[in-house]
């Protein structure tokens, strides 16, 4: 595996993401959470980032 192969794998990672409105857990790649790109919930819809919330990674 190249260094750079393994950076892609470490970037598209998935890290647990719980909705804060739902408590829905769903799976966002790494690299947008790091971006702090807006995410949103499968389950009821609601748009937040990753900054404002305190339920990431568990």
């Amino acid at each position: 595996m190249s260094y750079t192969s393994g950076l892609r794998k470490f970037k598209e990672r998935p890290v647990h993401v719980t909705c804060p409105a739902c408590n829905h857990r769903a799976d966002q790649k790494a690299g947008k959470l790091r971006k702090d790109a807006v995410l949103e919930c499968p389950s009821c819809g609601l748009l937040f980032l990753p900054s404002e919330c305190w339920c990431i990674g568990g």
